[in-house]
């Protein structure tokens, strides 16, 4: 499978510079922020003009609409970048995110994927590596998630369980 959202793609580039922009459009952000679900984004003005300029690079992925709808309402609510994957984020000592919640959100399916995140989010201070969220929520199931376990686990204290 072709990662339509490596550091380099075209598809990174054109929704990294659209993310720049809502910094000058804080009323757009805003909107966006305010979707609880990714059908809600894709009627927001903005989504069917970013369709335009990537339906070229996603048109061949399946049900590319609503996951691009999933990513763009979570790139509103990223302030920040940082070169850490998320999921090494989320990590710690203490964790950001609980050993619990970390795994309930590795349970979701891509339908309520959307909403953990939102949540989860602030907790990284709305920072995160912008490739690496765009790649994980598009591409959403299992080899992301393998690789989100793997990138959080042993950045984590051992459970006193384990």
């Amino acid at each position: 499978m072709k990662n339509l959202f490596s550091k380099d793609a075209a598809a990174t580039g054109i929704l990294t510079h659209w993310w720049q922009g809502l910094e000058n459009d804080k009323g757009t952000r805003a909107e966006l922020r305010r979707c609880d679900m990714p059908e809600k984004v894709m009627f927001h003005p903005a989504f069917p003009r970013l369709c335009r300029r990537l339906q070229p690079l996603l048109e061949q992925e399946w049900n590319w609409q609503i996951r691009l709808a999933a990513l763009v309402g979570l790139l509103s609510h990223v302030r920040k970048t940082t070169g850490q994957t998320l999921a090494h984020q989320m990590a710690g000592n203490p964790p950001k995110v609980s050993e619990l919640r970390f795994r309930r959100l590795l349970q979701r399916e891509a339908d309520d994927f959307y909403g953990a995140m939102i949540r989860v989010l602030p907790m990284l201070d709305h920072t995160a590596n912008l490739p690496d969220l765009m790649s994980s929520v598009f591409y959403w199931g299992d080899p992301v998630r393998k690789r989100w376990a793997f990138d959080y686990f042993p950045n984590t204290p051992e459970s006193k369980t384990a």
